[in-house]
């Protein structure tokens, strides 16, 4: 297992716990706070012109400390990728969609690079195009769910696939029992966004945070899905409650606008203002979660994402106490200590 880290151990990272890409929430403080913790802290990806000057921030909150940059394919521009090279961003993670050049360039750029997949399937086509590591998504994980299957039916197999390609598990990653029952399975790291939401650094909105510690269940639906027609898995709320069956689906006519708001998204901005004009008698909810800048009304229509088994979550965390719990399932991989006063800066 040393072995498969020795490259992450190379970049600074001293344990193999992963702060999820969340876009909206996981903005240069949370970031900061994971990587200063010695975790994998992610900055989720944004509009274009907010993108550098957010690298640069989440660079100088790092305070030395490596980062990780979200690149979700369906909304990722030439420029992202333009300025994730320039700024010299150590690692990235690809989700959504396959890009192999987008991979080699980012490998010649000396960036190390994640691509998390659903599937055995993908994860086959992700080691076809050399990728450094896989992030293995169950679906019940929280957010754009990939992933088709349970993770405990999936990790092993593509652990066993993978070979001396590092493998991180993501869906249901909580607490340090989880963490150690991934490793049992072959997993190196962990990765997790649900938990990371429910931290004072998230960007998410304080009326989010306390749904997710008074949650019991959530919903898998497309009901988000204006400009990105995928399921997802949420918290329950009156949108959900008005539009949703059953089984989570919406209405045939509504997947059919969202099929076609979806042409438009390159030519979109991935602005929160935007998301402001929904309501929940509206048929037309965008992917945006609910951040801190939001009003109060906003949680009945925007998407509060959250995994399967959010009723284990009870209370709001320090960024740096999930990733020390996390951490203590794995042998750290890096012999640099970070300051005590990062953790809890």
């Amino acid at each position: 297992m040393a072995d498969k880290l020795a490259a992450l151990r190379h970049i600074g990272v001293r344990y193999p716990v992963m702060q999820a890409g969340m876009p909206g929430i996981a903005g240069p403080k949370l970031a900061a706070a994971v990587s200063r913790a010695g975790g994998i802290g992610t900055l989720g990806i944004m509009d274009v012109s907010e993108w550098g000057m957010a690298l640069a921030l989440t660079r100088r909150l790092c305070e030395g400390h490596p980062f990780n940059a979200n690149l979700l394919l369906p909304f990722t521009r030439p420029r992202h990728v333009d300025l994730l090279i320039s700024q010299e961003v150590p690692m990235a993670t690809l989700f959504w969609g396959r890009d192999p050049a987008l991979i080699r360039r980012l490998k010649q750029a000396g960036i190390y690079t994640f691509q998390q997949v659903g599937s055995v399937e993908e994860a086959r086509m992700a080691l076809q195009d050399d990728v450094d590591a896989l992030i293995v998504q169950g679906r019940e994980a929280g957010g754009h769910v990939r992933g088709t299957s349970l993770l405990k039916a999936i990790l092993s197999p593509i652990v066993d696939l993978a070979g001396p390609v590092p493998v991180f598990a993501a869906g249901g990653m909580y607490t340090a029992e989880d963490a150690l029952s991934a490793r049992h399975q072959g997993a190196v790291g962990v990765s997790t966004g649900t938990r990371f939401v429910a931290t004072h650094e998230s960007q998410a909105h304080d009326l989010y945070k306390k749904a997710l510690v008074k949650a019991e269940h959530t919903v898998l639906t497309n009901l988000f899905g204006m400009n990105w027609d995928a399921p997802h898995r949420v918290l329950d709320n009156e949108a959900t409650r008005r539009w949703c069956d059953s089984q989570g689906q919406v209405p045939a006519w509504m997947r059919l606008i969202y099929k076609l708001t979806g042409l438009t998204r390159r030519f979109t901005p991935m602005k929160a203002e935007l998301v402001q004009w929904q309501r929940p008698h509206l048929p037309l909810f965008s992917a945006a979660a609910m951040e801190a800048s939001m009003a109060p009304h906003m949680r009945d229509s925007t998407a509060l994402y959250a995994g399967d088994e959010v009723a284990r979550i009870r209370s709001v965390m320090w960024a740096a106490d999930v990733v020390n719990d996390l951490a203590s399932a794995f042998v750290p991989i890096s012999a640099t200590q970070p300051n005590r006063q990062d953790l809890v800066a």
